[in-house]
């Protein structure tokens, strides 16, 4: 009896260690997300804007780029940018500029829209300390590019972002 006691604990410290070493993977593959969603981002770099479109043939709009990003980390999004913040703002809200991480989602108001209405969004792809950020994103003028938060159009524009993806 005390040899399968003995074999029976040997197995769940086994087990235990195990599962301990599996929850690691998990936690480090989730902590290279954002980044993950940022270099499949890259790889599309001067694809050409077309309105209402997500694919790298065809063209995208910007929130078709986000949508078909995610998509490609099996994540789903709503397909226009508005619906994009009105799903993720609140828990997934970043409140603080300087608490952005890679691939989390920034929006702004559109060319034609108020400052409280949702009409572009971008991916981060890098921050720094003082919460200026760059990000990718489908613009009408250049297609898939990349820009920071401190050219005058998006500063005026911001309107807020919203994280994802746990892990940077």
């Amino acid at each position: 009896m005390k040899k399968i006691l003995t074999i029976l604990a040997v197995m769940a410290v086994f087990v235990a260690s195990f599962a301990a070493k599996a929850q690691d993977r998990t936690c480090k593959t989730d902590s290279i997300c954002g980044r993950e969603i940022v270099k499949s981002a890259m790889k599309y770099l001067g694809s050409p804007y077309r309105s209402g479109h997500m694919s790298p043939k065809s063209g995208f709009d910007c929130s078709g780029f986000t949508t078909f990003i995610f998509s490609k980390q099996n994540i789903s999004l709503p397909r226009s940018s508005r619906s994009q913040y009105s799903a993720l703002r609140g828990d997934s809200q970043v409140k603080d500029r300087r608490d952005l991480k890679a691939g989390d989602l920034v929006f702004f108001s559109g060319s034609r829209a108020s400052k409280s209405n949702v009409g572009h969004v971008g991916i981060v792809t890098s921050v720094d300390e003082s919460g200026n950020f760059k990000f990718i994103h489908s613009s009408c003028s250049q297609g898939v590019t990349v820009s920071s938060s401190q050219e005058a159009y998006y500063a005026k524009r911001y309107i807020g972002a919203c994280r994802v993806v746990d892990g940077e």
